[in-house]
């Protein structure tokens, strides 16, 4: 009866781990992909950031520009 205790244990012990360990693991890459997000955006920004400069200047010089609408015929 011990023996089989023992083995439960050792079972139990076991599946704990690996659960224990995949949520780690999950984390840890939900992390990664947090911090390549946060950089891909950094990057998109520093990008978009002279393009936003133009259109402001531009703005600041012609004034407000129409947007001609879009015929579906």
């Amino acid at each position: 009866m011990q023996r089989l205790r023992r083995i439960g244990r050792a079972i139990e012990n076991g599946i704990v781990g690996a659960v224990t360990g995949t949520v780690a693991l999950v984390s840890r890459m939900i992390d990664g992909l947090i911090g390549l997000v946060g950089h891909l955006s950094e990057r998109l920004d520093a990008k978009l950031a002279p393009l936003a400069d133009e259109s402001r200047a531009r703005h600041r010089r012609e004034g407000r520009r129409q947007i001609d609408p879009i015929s579906l015929e």
